[in-house]
């Protein structure tokens, strides 16, 4: 019992002798070891400021996208206009339009060209169907069959008020207006057009233009007129007084009668008064 005491005794002499150094040893394995690398936790990292584009520099616009290439009524037609003068003789302002609507035509190429490669065999018209040729690129992109309406408008003379059957023209009683030439059944009298030694066939109405079914040469002799009538035949000279049976032009061979002898003979019109006698 006294052996068991002592031991008992020297236990607790052991822990209170060896308490305070057993504590400095836990804190010291607690503690860093020299010469280890720290462990830190890093900051929060601060918002990200706003990046600043670059404004474009000056003359420099920001790139697009291609726009597509489209053959337009437009386009299609102006290359009509400049087509159709290869195949007709046209004079005056040439003006085409289509009948129908069309549709714009995506080309690859820039470059466009059209030629009309079947026209109708009555010539140019008011109103004409075509096949028109399609040319992009160097490569034909269609054709396409067009009814067109064309007008040719040139400077031509009109009534500025009636005139009568008969009425010899001069260009003082006319004015010149621009009309379209393929309105009209009959070809017009245009403004470069000489109408002297011309007279009206038929009467114009005002407002109409002049046309040549309208004109006919100037009559200078006319039918129931008086006339001298000279004839030669070698030496031998003769003049007669004479009526015309019919009338004429400058030129026109016409029946004239004697006035004593009542005989019938032609005579060719060379002036208001006179007629040639052939023999």
């Amino acid at each position: 019992m006294i052996r068991f005491g002592r031991l008992l005794l020297l236990a607790a002499f052991s822990l209170w002798a060896t308490g305070p150094m057993a504590f400095a040893d836990f804190n010291t394995l607690l503690a860093p070891v020299s010469g280890a690398p720290k462990r830190s936790v890093p900051p929060a990292a601060a918002p990200a400021a706003p990046a600043l584009v670059a404004p474009p520099a000056a003359g420099i616009a920001p790139a697009l996208a291609q726009a597509p290439l489209l053959l337009t009524d437009g386009e299609l037609l102006s290359a009509i206009e400049r087509d159709l003068p290869k195949r007709y003789a046209i004079q005056g302002e040439l003006r085409v339009s289509l009948a129908r609507p069309w549709v714009a035509l995506q080309l690859q190429s820039p470059d466009f060209f059209a030629e009309c490669v079947q026209l109708p065999p009555s010539g140019l018209a008011s109103n004409m169907p075509v096949i028109v040729r399609g040319v992009s690129g160097g490569k034909i992109v269609g054709e396409w069959p067009l009814q067109l309406k064309v007008q040719v408008w040139q400077d031509a003379w009109v009534a500025p008020q009636r005139f009568e059957r008969g009425q010899v023209l001069s260009r003082g009683m006319l004015t010149i207006q621009k009309m379209d030439i393929l309105r009209e059944p009959n070809p017009l009298i245009t403004e470069e057009q000489d109408i002297s030694g011309f007279e009206l066939a038929q009467a114009v109405q005002q407002g109409r233009p002049i046309t040549r079914r309208d004109l006919v040469e100037r009559t200078l002799v006319k039918k129931g007129q008086f006339v001298d009538a000279i004839g030669n035949e070698g030496a031998l000279s003769l003049r007669m007084r004479a009526v015309a049976v019919e009338g004429g032009p400058a030129g026109a061979v016409i029946r004239v009668r004697n006035v004593d002898t009542r005989k019938e003979f032609f005579a060719q019109v060379i002036n208001e008064n006179q007629v040639q006698v052939r023999f």
